[in-house]
């Protein structure tokens, strides 16, 4: 019985009670990530057009969060990949009927964690917040499916041969409270406009618990079953 409880245990670790891994990162309410290294490898085809950055609140239009950035392998036109300039030459800051998107370059920025954050190289990095007169953010969601309303979004040229990694330092300030589960994301834009990728950064809130699969159920029923049946050889045969 011993060695069947340790197999149990064993198979339960090592394919785990969430299956599933996001690539999300949650904060606690008005929590921050620290800084954070995204890589992100093209395919065959190559990738031409541009990629944006987005903060965004949810719910509401208030107590607003942050997306940090910084030392950007590519875009940037080449010349301020890592906000080296102190402004945002080689970048598009969006905007729309309703607001516009706003990002400043800092050297230091403290979170309400009392972190306080520098650059990851050179001396800037780019802050972008999600300010009450945003950009309107509804096209895009946090991994729990709340919807945006207001926020910036910060783009740049992005050019990638096959099998280029494209980098970039990032860190995610949340200013608000769960639900109102603020979020930051990027994506990559194709030259038709079309977003054909986007990636979840990290938002406020909690992981989602994640169903167990049915494979996994089904096999911890056949080994309970094999352990119950091995406790009856047992009974009978003392």
């Amino acid at each position: 019985m011993k060695k069947m409880l340790i197999i149990i245990g064993t198979v339960l670790l090592v394919l785990g009670f969430n299956y599933a891994a996001s690539a999300w990162v949650y904060v606690p309410d008005q929590g921050d990530t620290g800084w954070q290294t995204y890589n992100y490898t093209v395919g065959s085809g190559g990738f031409a057009g541009s990629v944006g950055f987005v903060v965004s609140n949810v719910i509401d239009n208030y107590a607003y969060s942050e997306l940090l950035l910084d030392n950007l392998s590519l875009g940037g036109e080449g010349a301020n990949q890592g906000f080296e300039l102190g402004n945002l030459t080689g970048f598009n800051l969006l905007s729309d009927t309703m607001g516009t998107s706003f990002a400043n370059v800092s050297n230091s920025v403290t979170g309400y964690s009392y972190t306080t954050y520098t650059p990851t190289e050179g001396y800037f990095f780019a802050d972008l917040q999600s300010l009450y007169n945003g950009v309107v953010t509804s096209q895009f969601t946090n991994a729990t499916g709340q919807a945006g309303t207001i926020g910036s979004i910060l783009e740049t040229a992005l050019i990638l041969t096959p099998g280029t990694t494209f980098s970039f330092d990032w860190a995610f300030l949340g200013g608000d409270y769960s639900p109102w589960n603020d979020f930051a994301l990027f994506y990559l834009k194709d030259q038709n406009g079309n977003i054909v990728f986007s990636e979840g950064l990290a938002q406020i809130g909690s992981a989602p618990a994640v169903p167990l699969p049915s494979t996994l159920l089904l096999l911890g029923s056949g080994l309970c079953g094999l352990l119950g049946l091995g406790r009856r050889v047992k009974r009978r045969v003392g």
